[in-house]
C-alpha cells in the first residue's frame, strides 16, 4: 500500500519521492523531506508528462508510474 504524499507532508517517504524525481530530471528540490512548493510542482511535471491526473498529489497511480518506469529501467 502506498501513503499518499502531499504538500505539507514530511518524513523518509517525501525525502524518497523527492530523490526519484530528482534523479529523473524532475526538480524537486533540496531532498530534506518536506512536500513544499518545489516538490509538488515536480509532481506535477511527472504526472503531465506520464499522462496521469496532475493534482500535485503523489498517490497511489503517481507512485505506481514510477514503480513501473524503475523495473523497466532494470
Amino acid at each position: 500500500m502506498h501513503l499518499i504524499l502531499k504538500k505539507g507532508d514530511e518524513g523518509e517517504d517525501v525525502m524518497k519521492i523527492q530523490h526519484w524525481l530528482n534523479d529523473h530530471g524532475y526538480k524537486a528540490g533540496e531532498e530534506d523531506g518536506i512536500f513544499g512548493d518545489k516538490t509538488r510542482d515536480a509532481v506535477i511535471e511527472f504526472q503531465s508528462a506520464k499522462k496521469i491526473v496532475t493534482d500535485g498529489i503523489a498517490g497511489s497511480q503517481t507512485q505506481l508510474t514510477m514503480e513501473r518506469m524503475d523495473k523497466e529501467e532494470k
